[in-house]
């Protein structure tokens, strides 16, 4: 949630940015305006480092490359081109707009995933809620905080310790390359969740090749920044093969109709937007199919999880009633 509500106020930033300098305001002006903004803080350090940099003849782009952790390559990648190309403005735009989207993107998926979250820990507390109201009913305040406090603490030991040990086995192996490649590529293959993960990634490299290469960026270049926002370091590599290639005047499409992993579609529309020469065109129409079918398959993801929560939910009272009736019995 708080990386949600950071690039919503990225986006906001860098679209009033943008209506700012195309208002006729210079640059050093709109950035001084923007100090006055309510951001988080390292977004509000870097609007002030800008400020205060950008009237002393530093670019836009090199103040961005200082804070890596809140801009991404692809960001100060075509910013640089704006500046080179003296069409700042449109640039500044074309940012919030991605950034609009992607913030559209994570909400989307946060929207549709937040019902199974709560059925989740509906299911997990349920016991433990069930069982301490019974207890404050039948016996006392007393009984029923401690049967909370050592059912949460069983909780902890059987649920808590592994599945923090899980985590950190999952961390040391996704920060090695190797590791991340095969926790990728593991993802890429499970069933339902797989191919959310596949249009999610196709997604966001439509739309990032779209706006890098709109604003000016070379084809290479373009391909390279939008891969590595894919979010799966399969599917980036497959696209980084391809960079080498288009350096020699190569096309994209013929390097990934080789690969396994990016979708025949993906491959027809970039063969359509070379011929035609309008990859950016083509590459939003990609981008707006993969979101659509995501937020489809979220849905029906979340459709089946009522279900199965149901049963699970089922299953865990009727334990619960013939433990009680079990105990209730046992003392006559």
């Amino acid at each position: 949630m708080l990386s949600i509500l950071k690039i919503e106020q990225k986006a906001a930033v860098f679209r009033e940015l943008a209506t700012m300098v195309r208002a006729g305001m210079s640059l050093s002006e709109a950035l001084h305006a923007l100090e006055t903004r309510r951001c988080y803080p390292r977004l509000k350090q870097a609007i002030s480092d800008a400020a205060f940099r950008v009237p002393d003849g530093t670019r836009l782009s090199q103040v961005l490359r200082d804070y890596p952790q809140e801009f991404s390559k692809l960001t100060t990648g075509v910013i640089t081109a704006g500046e080179e190309t003296g069409k700042l403005d449109e640039v500044l735009d074309r940012v919030a707009g991605y950034l609009e989207r992607e913030y559209s993107l994570r909400q989307l998926v946060s929207r549709e995933t937040f019902y199974p979250k709560v059925l989740a820990v509906v299911v997990l507390l349920m016991p433990v809620a069930t069982r301490t109201i019974i207890a404050w009913i039948m016996q006392s305040f007393w009984a029923a905080l401690w049967i909370l406090i050592k059912t949460l603490a069983l909780y902890a030991v059987i649920i808590g310790i592994p599945a923090m040990l899980i985590y950190t086995v999952y961390k040391a192996i996704i920060n090695t390359e190797q590791g991340r490649y095969s926790v990728d590529a593991f993802k890429l293959r499970v069933p339902l969740f797989g191919l959310v993960v596949r249009r999610l990634a196709l997604a966001k490299f439509a739309r990032a090749l779209a706006y890098t290469y709109g604003a000016g960026l070379p084809l290479s270049q373009a391909a390279e920044l939008a891969g590595a926002v894919t979010g799966n370091a399969l599917i980036a590599q497959n696209i980084s093969a391809a960079v080498p290639h288009l350096r020699k005047g190569g096309k994209l499409s013929e390097v990934l109709a080789g690969s396994a992993d990016i979708d025949t579609m993906v491959v027809r529309m970039l063969q359509t937007g070379e011929q035609t020469g309008n990859i950016e065109e083509t590459m939003e129409r990609v981008a707006e199919h993969f979101e659509i079918a995501c937020e489809s398959s979220i849905r029906r993801m979340a459709v089946l999880a009522l279900p199965i929560g149901v049963i699970i939910m089922g299953i865990i009272v009727g334990f619960m009633v013939i433990s009680f009736y079990g105990g209730y019995y046992a003392d006559f």
